[in-house]
């Protein structure tokens, strides 16, 4: 912890961020737009070489022709580039938001009413130094009032928000669907790489139903990660709008049923919820100051994001994600094990990379594992890989965990403190408060 003190002679130097954090939300922002076009440009390659037969629109014959394309092609590419740009720059702001509900919920405080401000010094925060990422990049990571110390870890949730809602854009979106299983992809669409947006009214239904999952997921797990827990009407409201939606629109749920899909996901969702905590909380023991002194801090509501994740996408998506969040939490003690600057993290931040991994490749999981996977019409030879993963990370945890009550040895630094990248300490004022 740094305590900032500013003399006379100090105030008019020009202000400066902490470097490592610069190079945090770099790292983070270019991450995240290689994940937002990772699909397209592998899709592009892959067009490049194995041109399809049949061209079912003027720019899939562009895109097949190596590139080479007229000057009549210019303005279809430019509105294109400007359409994804705006998408990312869309879900960006949304990020912006999603830092005002994990700093106001927790407290009681209303997220619609009242700017942006600071709560050090309360000083109102301008349009110009309030954008996504730029604004943080700009101020040098502090605030322009007071001076103090702006968290990195606004603009990185901005980026993480930006590249997840952009990744889904093409990948569910343009691609007609194509990661859903139980709908038939619109081929009109012409695979990944069809520029323009011309997607029916249920797909850009699914896409909107989808990114709200995901970012309450993410406000979700961030809570977690400041160690707060989620306030019950928020919780009881969303779990509302998520059940209530494919009541309105039917299409919201590509796997049949509807109604009683989204009621089993939820029942589904609790149960597995309930005996994931269980086990974490019978193999994450603390030491006598209270401390897990482990890769995975006890989680307090995972079983409400396996709810909203069952949902959402049916009690098959549910388990499938199960699966993928397992498969995370055992790399997670692997990495913590092995690296003594890895942070704690709550199961429930694991959650939102597990729901977004499932969307993506939903489909490909299905066709590719068959039986061994939940589909449309699951076999119970699909319990067989969670039961697998769940013993081994239960083996895992305890192999490294500490007999209760036991103090952590002197020789090893404490795994308590979370990443600095994320961390918000007394010194960091939050940027959109």
């Amino acid at each position: 912890m740094r305590t900032l003190v500013l003399s006379d002679a100090e105030t008019d130097e020009p202000k400066r961020s902490d470097p490592s954090n610069s190079a945090t939300v770099w790292a983070v922002f270019l991450a995240a737009v290689m994940l937002a076009l990772a699909m397209p440009a592998a899709e592009a390659v892959r067009r490049l070489f194995y041109p399809p037969k049949r061209l079912l629109s003027e720019a899939g014959a562009w895109l097949s022709s190596g590139f080479s394309f007229g000057l009549e092609m210019l303005p279809t590419v430019g509105i294109a580039v400007l359409a994804a740009t705006w998408i990312f720059v869309f879900w960006s702001l949304i990020g912006s938001f999603l830092n005002v509900v994990v700093h106001r919920l927790p407290l009681g405080q209303s997220v619609i009413l009242g700017g942006s401000h600071c709560p050090r010094c309360s000083s109102p925060i301008k349009w110009h130094d309030n954008l996504p990422v730029v604004g943080w990049l700009r101020l040098h990571g502090r605030c322009r009032s007071c001076d103090l110390p702006i968290s990195a870890r606004y603009p990185v949730v901005e980026s993480v928000c930006a590249g997840l809602g952009t990744a889904v854009y093409f990948r569910e979106l343009l691609s007609g669907g194509i990661n859903l299983p139980g709908r038939v992809p619109d081929l009109l669409h012409d695979g990944m790489l069809r520029l323009i947006p011309n997607a029916g009214p249920d797909l850009i239904g699914l896409y909107a139903y989808h990114c709200f999952a995901l970012c309450m997921l993410l406000a979700w797990g961030l809570i977690a990660y400041d160690g707060h827990r989620l306030p019950g009407r928020s919780v009881l409201l969303v779990l509302f709008v998520a059940a209530g939606l494919p009541l309105v629109f039917p299409s919201l749920h590509p796997l049949p049923l509807g109604l009683a899909t989204s009621a089993a996901g939820g029942l589904a969702g609790l149960l597995s919820g309930t005996v994931l905590s269980s086990v974490f909380h019978r193999l994450l023991r603390g030491d006598a100051a209270g401390r897990s002194g482990l890769p995975l801090v006890l989680p307090r509501q995972l079983s409400l994001g396996l709810v909203l994740v069952g949902i959402v996408f049916g009690w098959q998506g549910m388990l499938g994600t199960a699966v993928l969040l397992l498969g995370l939490c055992l790399i997670q003690i692997l990495v913590w094990s092995s690296s003594l600057q890895w942070p704690t993290l709550p199961v429930e931040l694991l959650l939102v990379p597990a729901a977004f991994i499932h969307l993506y490749l939903w489909r490909q999981l299905v066709v590719s594992l068959g039986v061994w996977w939940p589909g449309p019409a699951p076999t119970a030879a699909c319990l067989v890989i969670p039961a697998a993963l769940l013993v081994v990370v239960t083996l895992a945890l305890m192999a490294i965990t500490p007999a209760h009550g036991r103090q952590p040895t002197a020789s090893k630094p404490s795994r308590t403190d979370p990443s600095p990248s994320l961390e918000t300490n007394s010194n960091e004022s939050p940027h959109r408060c």
